[in-house]
């Protein structure tokens, strides 16, 4: 005897540990099995109750009927009776109306009873009803059969009996329906008994429920809640990289999720460890880039700074001729290393914040359609339309060149990420002393939690997993640029759309020198059209100095040709807004883009621009790339170094000479 409790306690521990280490699938089914089991129980006892309910409703109604039964019977035996008596008294055949259907309607009557009745006792009152009945029947018949006008002694012995009979037979039936009344209260009784008692197991079987359900709550909460909470705060722990001491108590899911987790934290551990040394490296990495540039800077502009002083010099000593040619190409030459020097430096300034800005104001809209144009090509690749609203005479503060990167790159990000076939909007307007420009697509746009790391370097917000090309630099250089200039960049909250703006300004714009020339190139060709021949005009597009000295000396050999020079794709943009060549010269490799996005987008202007003949001077003698080039429709393709003799030819069949 003195062992039973620690038996007991060491069965219960047993069952403690194999409830720990059953599978959660297992411990799911049974704490929702318990609640179920009594609820179904529940649910049989009150359907076998309400079964009973159900047989007892229906003897009650079939006790109603027997009630209503019997007194048709009587009601009927009566107006049988009463019209052969009027019948006897008046002779008037009518009145034996009633006992002819009394006479019709009572063996239904009689045998409706006979099935319906199921208690002994009025079983035996039936079976002494139904002679008297009959007798009754016959009585009547008799008496309804007399043809003599004046009562005799049978006619008034059949009279009696009939009455007697009937008496009779009235007492019968009280009885029965004395009875029925009887049967009819007991059964609503038991009916009422049936409802109550199934009104206590629907309230047993709710409690039960109730109760089941509290109780696989609890033990869930204990068993496994409890445990997935410390694992939740271990797995803060994890995060802020802090030791783990996580308890392994049983073989389920969760305690294998335990040890994971704590082979995770070593893992994590030994990452951390790893990363900082990285982290150092990096660090170490990027002074030594950044100390490599400047020492790089600073060597380089040394030696240059004597080639340019004296290449100056020489420029302005030396007379016309081909020496000073020659020095010119050297300064030029020199002017274009300087800049490559320059934009290296600019390249660290802007990883530093530092940088240089040459702000001015400018109109803002050509600027925004110079973006449109320049990007325009893109449109087919992906199907996709750009509509552009702008207010009139925008005009900001900035520095143009670098707003202009930031419109190129903000839209250019619509076009490339937006969804297929759907429209790009480009909306600029003024704003409480502001412009603001908004760049929008139809995209479903950034998640809320992924807006904190728009402007990370490198972080491209999932699009490193497609197969659009990018850096993930974009918007950050925006952001430093639009800062820089004392401007904003942004996204808005419910939709796919980056807006930046600028303070408004009012001051004088300076015009274009490129805008005058070619107005003034308009104004001369429509006034002295009269006076001389109308010049043939020849934009060039072409980056390299030397290049563009070599078309400038072919050209002017040709005084009916004027050369314009275009040195990047942007600026031949807008060359063509403000202008129509009779001739367009073009290099494929440009600094800002292929020469082929330039052809693609003249083709696919609707108007007359299709018209101007297009001739590539390039380097690039690839068979395929001469075909890829004719195939797009163009007048000739010329490989460098450039024949002059099969060019100036080539002008002359283009470009006649007029007549005098």
């Amino acid at each position: 005897m003195p062992d039973m409790p620690f038996r007991h306690l060491k069965a219960f521990s047993y069952l403690n540990q194999l409830w720990q280490d059953a599978p959660l699938t297992i411990k799911g089914i049974i704490l929702n099995t318990l609640p179920l089991t009594v609820l179904l129980a529940s649910l049989a006892l009150i359907f076998e109750s309400e079964q009973q309910a159900a047989l007892l409703e229906r003897r009650v109604q079939n006790a109603l009927q027997i009630q209503q039964d019997i007194q048709t019977l009587q009601t009927q035996l009566l107006e049988a009776s009463t019209g052969v008596r009027d019948f006897l008294l008046t002779g008037n055949n009518q009145f034996l109306s009633g006992y002819v259907t009394a006479k019709e309607a009572m063996p239904q009557l009689l045998n409706s009873l006979e099935q319906r009745l199921d208690d002994q006792s009025q079983q035996k009152l039936l079976l002494v009803i139904h002679p008297l009945v009959q007798k009754n029947l016959n009585d009547l018949a008799a008496l309804a059969s007399n043809t003599d006008k004046e009562a005799n002694e049978e006619l008034i012995r059949k009279f009696s009996s009939q009455g007697a009979a009937m008496n009779r037979l009235r007492t019968h039936l009280d009885q029965m329906s004395l009875r029925e009344s009887r049967i009819v209260d007991q059964d609503k009784k038991e009916v009422i008994f049936e409802r109550k008692r199934n009104l206590r197991i629907t309230l047993m079987a709710v409690i039960a429920g109730v109760l089941g359900s509290l109780i696989g709550v609890w033990v869930f909460t204990q068993t496994i809640v409890a445990r997935v909470r410390t694992i939740r705060d271990s797995a803060i722990h994890l995060v802020k990289s802090e030791p783990l001491a996580l308890p392994t108590i049983s073989k389920d899911e969760l305690g294998e999720l335990t040890m994971e987790l704590e082979h995770a934290s070593q893992l994590l551990n030994k990452s951390a460890q790893e990363a900082h040394l990285a982290r150092v490296e990096a660090e170490e990495a990027s002074a030594a880039k950044s100390n490599f540039l400047s020492r790089t800077s600073h060597e380089l502009r040394t030696p240059l700074n004597a080639i340019l002083g004296f290449a100056q010099i020489l420029e302005n000593d030396l007379p016309d001729g081909r020496q000073k040619d020659s020095a010119t190409l050297i300064h030029n030459a020199g002017q274009h290393l300087l800049k490559l020097i320059n934009e290296v430096l600019d390249i660290s300034r802007i990883e530093s914040g530092d940088i240089g800005m040459s702000m001015e104001v400018i109109a803002l809209n050509p600027l925004l359609e110079e973006a449109y144009h320049y990007l325009k090509p893109l449109e087919k690749v992906r199907d996709m339309t750009i509509e552009t609203r702008f207010e009139p005479g925008l005009k900001v503060r900035a520095d143009r060149q670098r707003l202009l990167q930031v419109i190129l790159n903000l839209l250019a990000n619509a076009l490339k990420y937006g969804p297929d076939n759907t429209q790009v909007t480009v909306i600029a307007y003024r704003q409480h002393g502001h412009i603001r420009v908004e760049v929008q697509d139809q995209g479903n746009g950034i998640p809320v939690a992924l807006r904190s790391r728009l402007f990370t370097p490198f972080d491209r917000l999932g699009a490193e997993r497609t197969v659009t090309e990018g850096t993930g630099l974009g918007l950050v250089l925006s952001k430093q640029l639009m800062d820089a200039m004392g401007g904003q960049i942004g996204v808005a909250e419910d939709k796919s759309m980056f807006w930046f703006s600028l303070p408004a300004s009012e001051d004088a714009l300076h015009a274009e020198s490129s805008v005058e020339a070619a107005t003034e190139l308009n104004v001369q060709g429509s006034a002295t059209a009269s006076a001389k021949p109308r010049k043939r005009h020849i934009l060039y597009v072409e980056d390299n100095h030397s290049n563009q000295a070599l078309m400038e000396a072919i050209t002017s050999k040709h005084r009916h040709i004027k050369l314009h020079i275009a040195a990047s794709l942007q600026e031949s943009m807008v060359w063509l807004r403000d202008m129509t060549p009779d001739l367009l010269l073009l290099d494929l490799n440009l600094p800002d883009g292929s020469g082929e996005s330039l052809i693609q987008h003249i083709q696919s202007a609707r108007d007359h621009l299709r018209d101007i003949p297009l001739v590539i001077l390039s380097a690039d003698a690839l068979p395929e790339t001469i075909h890829r080039l004719n195939a797009l429709g163009i007048t000739h393709y010329f490989t460098k170094p450039l024949n002059v003799a099969t060019f100036n030819q080539l002008l002359l069949n283009l470009l006649p000479e007029p007549t005098p």
